[in-house]
């Protein structure tokens, strides 16, 4: 593994910390803590006899850790991968996403937390995490690739699922936004029935959880595709199967958050969990639709450190993608 996809997983991991910090101040009740942006009360640091302020400012704290990352990862993309546009490219637009989620963290403050603007920066965050762990793995695969073979049924099971769970994910945000979390009181049925009827108070919750069980059943058929395949792709098969525990989980404790009345760490667990199921997913579409390129024409080229290393021949062979 090299520095640069070292370093590419390291700014995974951080980010997906900075989701879970930000489920904890929208549970809290913290998005207001700090009443401007980017300081908070006219300060750098926040008063520390308030807790809201506090849970906000360490979700900004950890947000510019994010930024710095993004942007080392975007220089070590320009330093050492100019040439490969594989690389090269969502390094870049990944310091964008940054740029775009920083200000649309400043806008959701100046909006009073608004619904819409809520649901934007988390659509936001899930992107920019997508982007970075296709960075990861597609930076440990060798520089070329023959081209050939790379949509095949596996992968096109998990790209699909994987966008399954990003809308299920903006659909709960949704829910969340229209205050409609705790419209039943019942769960898994929505006042007695699978079908209830939908009207504007209801409509976003009976969505989601119609939604919920659609996206179960398809990764529950992707994960037995994946394990079909698993002697030639353990790791996407181990991958699948992981992200499909985890959703049954998440699947309680969505109920759960029905019967102890959104309490904050139910919000947290519940967000936390589709997070990450949303990586696994990506990174099972992603490893899924390289092993095929590879199994197709595989085609061992060592992966460079820094481009300056790389000589390249005059004619690449035809084919054959960086």
């Amino acid at each position: 593994m090299t520095r640069f996809t070292k370093l590419a997983a390291a700014t995974v991991a951080m980010t997906f910390v900075l989701v879970v910090v930000g489920v904890v101040v929208r549970s809290t009740g913290s998005g207001l803590g700090c009443p401007e942006w980017p300081t908070c009360y006219g300060n750098w640091v926040p008063p520390f006899n308030d807790y809201h302020a506090i849970i906000e400012w360490s979700h900004r704290s950890t947000a510019a850790v994010v930024g710095t990352l993004v942007f080392a990862l975007a220089i070590a993309a320009i330093a050492g991968y100019r040439r490969r546009g594989s690389v090269l490219w969502p390094a870049l637009v990944g310091f964008v996403l940054v740029v775009f989620q920083a200000g649309l963290g400043k806008v959701t403050v100046e909006s009073e937390l608004s619904g819409d603007i809520v649901t934007a920066h988390l659509a936001t965050a899930m992107a920019l995490l997508a982007l970075l762990v296709y960075v990861t793995i597609r930076s440990a695969h060798p520089a070329r690739i023959g081209s050939a073979g790379g949509w095949d049924r596996l992968t096109a099971w998990m790209t699909v699922t994987a966008a399954a769970v990003y809308v299920l994910l903006l659909l709960g945000s949704h829910v969340t936004a229209t205050g409609t979390a705790l419209v039943f009181k019942d769960w898994p049925l929505m006042n007695g029935t699978p079908f209830p009827a939908l009207d504007a108070g209801s409509a976003p919750h009976v969505i989601h959880r119609w939604a919920a069980v659609v996206v179960g059943l398809v990764l529950a058929a992707a994960t037995v595709v994946a394990w079909r395949t698993r002697p030639r792709r353990p790791s996407v098969a181990g991958l699948s199967l992981l992200a499909s525990a985890l959703f049954v989980v998440q699947a309680v404790v969505g109920g759960l958050q029905v019967f102890t009345d959104l309490s904050a760490w139910s919000q947290i667990l519940h967000l936390s969990l589709g997070a990450a199921i949303w990586v696994l997913l990506v990174a099972a579409a992603v490893i899924a639709h390289y092993a095929a390129r590879l199994e197709v024409q595989p085609l061992a080229t060592p992966e460079p450190e820094r481009d300056a290393q790389v000589h390249p021949s005059p004619a690449t062979p035809a084919g054959v993608n960086r």
